[in-house]
């Protein structure tokens, strides 16, 4: 192979390279642009902080003892969210460090709409639903989407949406019972409505002593709060 055959292969390469740049930038500028349209404000309801940082870091406890494969997994749907938002909510991948569902969040927006949570000063129906998945990394919003589904949880409750949440707040029994429906109740959801109680996976993620019938991880959360407020 002669020096122009590398001289070429280099060209060809550079090209390649440079080509692939511009069709990324191109795609994060018109991302970009999408996003920036978007004008809404989020009013979260008002949850008591022992609940949101209880639900928040069992949930990220749980995962990060998962497999390394599990972990490898999550995160590269977290990756894929960045690039292909709209396969990632078409496929309904939990994403974000509370593994939130898009379709999740997707059935909860018309509903937090009409009772305030959200308001849209843009067009509803003209909001691309793959940005959900890509909102879902957000912080900030990741609060507001675990505190309303939250309180739709408890609306659906026949019993717990005569209970106030300062009150949820003040028992961790009923803590561990949202979070039962957080997690989607197995899928039971019948039996998740019939009663108070929460589920075996909610206890053993909260660390629930049978015989001390303490929730530790919340009392331990609890205590950390309190110690941060004095």
């Amino acid at each position: 192979m002669s020096a122009r055959d590398y001289f070429d292969i280099g060209i060809g390469e550079i090209l390649g390279l440079m080509t692939a740049i511009v069709i990324v930038v191109y795609v994060i500028y018109r991302r970009f642009r999408a996003l920036s349209s978007i004008d809404f404000k989020l009013n979260p309801p008002d949850i008591p902080r022992v609940i949101l940082v209880s639900i928040k870091t069992a949930e990220a406890e749980y995962y990060e003892t998962q497999p390394r494969w599990r972990r490898a997994v999550e995160a590269l749907q977290d990756i894929v969210t960045f690039l292909s938002p709209g396969f990632v909510y078409k496929m309904n991948f939990s994403v974000g460090r509370y593994r939130i569902k898009p379709h999740t969040i997707d059935n909860l927006t018309a509903w937090a709409i009409n009772r305030g949570f959200l308001e849209m000063h843009t067009e509803h129906d003209s909001v691309s639903k793959s940005f959900i998945a890509y909102f879902s990394h957000q912080p900030a919003i990741n609060d507001w989407q675990i505190a309303v589904y939250l309180e739709k949880l408890r609306c659906d409750h026949p019993t717990l949406r005569n209970v106030s949440w300062k009150d949820i707040g003040n028992n961790d029994a009923l803590i561990a019972k949202m979070y039962s429906g957080y997690m989607g109740a197995g899928g039971a959801w019948e039996a998740w409505k019939s009663n108070e109680s929460a589920g075996a996976e909610s206890r053993k993620r909260f660390q629930y002593g049978e015989k001390s019938k303490e929730y530790r991880l919340i009392r331990h959360i609890r205590n950390q709060l309190a110690d941060k407020s004095t």
